[in-house]
């Protein structure tokens, strides 16, 4: 008899165990994860609410349209005016094929059930709101995007653009794109489309950066070891390091160089050195302080570029690879706009943001966008030096294509090279130099030369954004 009381206990104690997991385990999700789940987009009374609910249009920095909601027949549909140059980054809202892009981020605040105060609820109900969902203002100028988008020619690649002073996404283009209205009849071709359109490379694409991370070496050489502004680095042309030899680019002469000379010219042989004299802990410590390594808080789904530390033990190749923005470093072309922004801006380095607000059926708007203090990156001093070198890159360097009459660029090319394949061309930089406004960066996979393929790109989208600032 002792023995069944004593089981019984036992089990007793168990099943409350259990019970209480269970309402920890509920009570969890009721408090912490009610809003992931409720926006899921495997959440099948979205799309109940879908049928209820008009869902809210997406409008650019200017409001105009770039997804909107019509009624043909008594029957919904989805269109996006944008056309392909917003087709990765607005994404899709389909039944048979699910969300994508800003679609599916902002599905709770396209269909307003992000909503909670009652008496809000309770005022759209009693003005006859209640069945549509909140617009959303993007910081994208369309106009911007579509030029920057024609400017690829349908060549794989991408480009971001921000503002270096808030951080504002101003164009975020992936090439090929693809046009989401009457996604039914495209989509088997989408999928098996070899160039994969469906990818947001602005975002989700990770390259070597190449000579464009020639930046970050910079600035991790000049914090440690300022003296080597005035120092004269010899070549031979190339550097034999642990049997690894990596040469310069066949244009490049062998002999003397100071650090204008090599910049100006991308020597990878003098940036190694420039490369080792900073050592690897300061080049993977200012890489992470540019925001390598970190998942970025913003409000679109952004991979995370990478560095991994060299070892502290026989790395002295992975050093050399690191320094000039090759070996295991890979970079989203958004990261590569953002190491443009930190010069620009002085040394600051700001979130970028796409979401400029959001618009409830009452006209009520509300922000997304958090108002943060700026990081310091680096002495203005620093940021300075630096951009004094990118202005002379495009004057007289491997960045010439970019030039612009009458207004100063500066910039900094990049050809990474790419094991599968030729090598990618970037170019990232920002304009006015005295007083930046727009600070990009393009990839042209499979290209070549950086200053050649890359430059024109970005040249034009600063000239288009910049002539629309005087027009205002």
């Amino acid at each position: 008899m002792d023995r069944l009381k004593k089981n019984t206990k036992i089990i007793f104690g168990i099943f409350c165990g259990l019970f209480v997991s269970l309402i920890i385990y509920l009570s969890y999700f009721t408090a912490y994860e009610r809003d992931r789940l409720i926006q899921s987009s495997y959440n099948r009374r979205l799309w109940e609410q879908e049928d209820k609910v008009l869902r809210g249009t997406i409008y650019d920095a200017r409001g105009r349209p770039l997804a909107d909601t019509v009624i043909e027949g008594n029957v919904k549909k989805r269109i996006y005016p944008g056309g392909e140059a917003f087709g990765p980054l607005i994404g899709y809202s389909d039944r048979r094929f699910g969300r994508a892009g800003l679609e599916d981020a902002l599905n709770g605040e396209l269909l307003g059930v992000t909503e909670k105060d009652p008496m809000v609820l309770l005022r759209q109900k009693i003005l006859g709101v209640a069945d549509r969902g909140n617009d959303v203002y993007l910081t994208i100028d369309s106009q911007l995007q579509s030029t920057a988008y024609s400017l690829f020619r349908g060549r794989r690649g991408a480009l971001a653009a921000l503002d270096p002073n808030t951080g504002a996404v101003l164009a975020l283009v992936s090439s090929p794109g693809y046009d989401a209205s009457n996604l039914q009849n495209k989509w088997d071709g989408l999928l098996n489309n070899p160039d994969k359109p469906l990818i947001n490379r602005a975002t989700q694409g990770l390259y070597p950066p190449g000579s464009a991370f020639k930046i970050i070496t910079l600035a991790a050489a000049l914090c440690s070891h300022p003296e080597i502004e005035k120092k004269i680095y010899y070549t031979p042309g190339y550097v034999k390091i642990n049997g690894r030899i990596i040469r310069d680019y066949e244009n490049l002469w062998p002999g003397d160089y100071d650090l204008n000379t090599a910049f100006r010219y991308s020597s990878n042989t003098v940036f190694i050195q420039i490369g080792q004299e900073a050592g690897a802990d300061n080049l993977f410590s200012m890489a992470e302080a540019f925001g390598f390594n970190a998942n970025l808080d913003t409000d679109i789904p952004v991979a995370t570029s990478t560095m991994p530390r060299p070892p502290s033990l026989g790395g002295d190749v992975e050093l050399a690879e690191d320094s000039i923005g090759q070996g295991k470093i890979l970079a989203t072309p958004l990261q590569m706009a953002r190491v443009a922004l930190v010069i620009a801006s002085g040394g600051r380095l700001v979130t970028p943001y796409v979401i400029q607000k959001i618009v409830t059926p009452l006209g009520l708007e509300k922000s997304m966008h958090k108002a943060e203090a700026p990081r310091i990156v680096l002495e203005k001093t620093v940021a300075d030096k630096i951009k004094a070198l990118m202005v002379d890159v495009v004057k007289s360097g491997t960045g010439k294509p970019a030039n612009i009459n009458g207004i100063t660029v500066a910039g900094k090319t990049g050809s990474a090279e790419n094991p599968h394949g030729k090598t990618h061309a970037w170019f990232v930089g920002f304009a006015p130099a005295e007083d930046p406004k727009i600070a990009v960066a393009a990839v042209v996979e499979n290209a070549g030369g950086g200053g050649a393929n890359a430059g024109p790109i970005v040249r034009e989208v600063m000239l288009k954004y910049l002539n629309s600032l005087q027009n205002k």
